[in-house]
């Protein structure tokens, strides 16, 4: 089968002077050959030579330029507009836009071809949309996965005791909590500690808001475990253990950096640009105070609640009773949450509720 071959007549610049030149141009599989028009010694009024004639010239033709295809730097082809190539002599030939050889020699990219079509152009917004919301409900967790267990935990420490610093100086107070229920309860969770969490630097602190004593707990990635008064107020010994079981199940799964990566990710990478990462990453994580975590995080560590309770074998409703007294507390305190939860990076009370004693009645005793 004999190659095609493409003619046409384009603008010439040779690389040493501002004007151009028209020129006829052949292409042939291998090679691009094109020849001044009209050529030294002819008037502008002679015909330029036929497709057959200039495909039947040879390089002996008088200003017959001839180039290998490889040779060539060609520009990519847009409906409409010329095509450059450019020459290893430095000269530029440009393509007429409606000549088949410019699209034949330039080709065309995606992204010209999105650019050209209006329906491949919604087609591939509606791709990069649907892309997006996948990353920001699903991709952006399974990233944080992936990288968290790449960060040294020295930083887990070390922003942990920055965000403790932080915490303190801005809206934590000294607990007015008797110094021998602290005692009391320090000593129990230690014990409790070293069965259930071996080898975790846990450390129960206690402290009160700035307007009110607090009705909840905190982890910080450092192994640092704060209880607010209010809570302890509440709460029974045993409700506390699985309370702060389920804080130090925020410790073992590392929730607090899996929170950075999710939601501070840039302010993170700049961190590590400028050289200061823990100080980006305890602000990122003080600034939210409660230090809320993702809703599977949060059933994560009511899991391990629930695994100390069958471990110490504490009543199977411990976290029950827990979230119970907490609820009747918020309503005397006017702070149920409503339908709007779902909103919240918490699972809402009721829902908790509802997942401990699932967890209580399908728990099968330890030995």
């Amino acid at each position: 089968m004999r190659p095609q071959i493409h003619t046409a007549t384009a603008r010439w610049f040779d690389g040493a002077e501002s004007r151009s030149q028209e020129v006829r141009v052949r292409l042939s599989r291998n090679h691009l050959e094109f020849m001044p028009w009209p050529p030294r010694g002819q008037s502008a009024s002679s015909m330029p030579p036929s497709e057959a004639e200039l495909a039947a010239s040879r390089p002996s033709m008088p200003g017959l330029r001839r180039y290998t295809r490889k040779a060539l730097r060609v520009g990519e082809w847009w409906r409409g507009t010329p095509t450059p190539v450019g020459l290893p002599d430095g000269g530029t030939i440009w393509i007429p836009a409606d000549s088949a050889m410019g699209r034949v020699l330039g080709g065309q990219t995606l992204r010209a071809q999105v650019a050209g079509s209006w329906s491949l152009a919604v087609c591939v917004l509606v791709v990069l949309a649907a892309l997006v919301l996948w990353f920001d409900r699903q991709g952006v967790s399974l990233l944080a996965r992936v990288a968290v267990p790449l960060i040294p935990k020295q930083l887990d420490v070390a922003v942990g005791r920055l965000v403790e610093e932080q915490l303190a100086a801005t809206w934590m107070r000294p607990s007015q909590l008797p110094a021998q229920r602290q005692q009391a309860i320090r000593a129990r969770f230690a014990d409790i500690a070293a069965r259930v969490f071996p080898g975790m630097p846990l450390d129960v602190r206690f402290a009160r808001q700035a307007v009110r004593p607090g009705l909840h707990a905190m982890g910080l990635p450092n192994g640092t475990l704060v209880v607010f008064d209010g809570l302890a107020e509440v709460l029974s010994d045993d409700e506390l253990m699985a309370v702060l079981g389920h804080e130090a199940g925020h410790v073992k799964h590392r929730h607090a950096m899996r929170h950075l990566v999710q939601g501070a990710g840039l302010m993170s990478l700049a961190g590590v640009v400028t050289g200061d990462f823990t100080s980006v990453a305890a602000g990122s994580l003080a600034s939210a105070q409660t230090l809320h975590y993702a809703r599977d995080a949060e059933r994560e560590s009511d899991a391990e609640a629930q695994r100390l309770i069958l471990l110490e074998h504490l009543p199977n409703e411990t976290l029950v009773g827990a979230w119970i007294k907490v609820l009747e507390q918020m309503r005397r305190d006017g702070r149920v949450d409503s339908g709007t939860a779902w909103l919240s990076t918490h699972p809402p009370i009721n829902e908790r509720i509802d997942g401990a004693r699932r967890a209580a009645q399908n728990a099968d005793p330890l030995p």
